[in-house]
């Protein structure tokens, strides 16, 4: 826990990107819940890749179905 809340506020005072995207988002808790949304429903290589997503815009594809439904 200390950790997470040290890597937190390394971000906070030295990235541009997370403190460009805090900005936009107007809230540490817009900018929270944001990032939880995007971790749970996406792969991402990077904390960046999130921050830039949230930052610029993404799109949404539709989900990829791994296995056959059941037959009906």
């Amino acid at each position: 826990m200390m950790l997470a809340f040290l890597v937190d506020q390394a971000q906070q005072l030295s990235c541009q990107l997370f403190q460009s995207v805090w900005k936009k988002l107007g809230s540490k808790r817009s900018l929270w819940k944001q990032i939880r949304s995007l971790f749970f429903g996406f792969k991402f290589g990077s904390m960046e890749n999130i921050l830039t997503a949230l930052l610029y815009g993404f799109e949404r594809d539709y989900p990829v179905i791994l296995e056959e439904p059941p037959p009906s």
